[in-house]
């Protein structure tokens, strides 16, 4: 199943002055196999902070890339965008079932990267969040899954005209049946606006 795989951190100034400061770490990355899309942005509520989404074809192809002899010299090639060592930067790994609704979600105004932990107790209650998502608009490309390695934790990806167009879009249509569910579901709920681009 496909893999994406998200990684944020504290960015240089030279980086957020300078975006293609990273070009040269994709141009590399990328000609990893199973690596087959990457994308770089950084979040709309605090300019610092970097993120990295790469889509990869499975688990296996992303713990193979890392097993590469060439992967830490490519590697180190981003340690100029980091503000820090490259041990201070967070990723997570989570399944997707849908590429396309993927692309559809990198490719809006803005991306929601939302974090959650499931409700103790609240397993049965996950398909009917899950259809209220598939079934609210103006959400682009809903996407849910599991953290891998972080057992009750959880990430919904889902695009957006606009950071003030999620936000208008809780007083009408059917987000309020996926914020109904959410409380009913889902806790700790950390999201996040990220203003993506394709780098590779």
């Amino acid at each position: 199943m496909p893999l994406i795989e998200i990684a944020w951190f504290k960015s240089t100034q030279t980086y957020q002055n300078d975006h293609s400061l990273t070009a040269e770490t994709a141009k590399r990355l990328i000609q990893l196999d199973g690596l087959h899309e990457i994308y770089f942005g950084f979040k709309h509520e605090d300019p610092t902070i970097a993120y990295v989404l790469n889509v990869w074809e499975s688990y296996e192809h992303l713990e193979a890339a890392n097993k590469h002899e060439s992967f830490m010299d490519i590697f180190s090639t981003f340690q100029p965008a980091v503000e820090g060592t490259l041990q201070d930067i967070t990723v997570i790994t989570s399944d997707v079932p849908s590429l396309p609704k993927l692309k559809e979600t990198l490719s809006a105004g803005i991306t929601e990267i939302a974090l959650a932990e499931l409700q103790k107790g609240s397993e049965d209650l996950v398909p009917n969040l899950l259809e209220a998502i598939d079934a609210a608009e103006p959400m682009a490309g809903p996407s849910w899954g599991a953290v891998r390695g972080k057992a009750g934790e959880y990430v919904l990806i889902v695009g957006w005209a606009s950071v003030e167009a999620h936000y208008e879009s809780f007083k009408t249509g059917k987000v309020p049946e996926v914020a109904k569910w959410g409380a009913k579901t889902i806790s700790n709920m950390r999201p996040s606006h990220v203003k993506f681009w394709k780098a590779a």
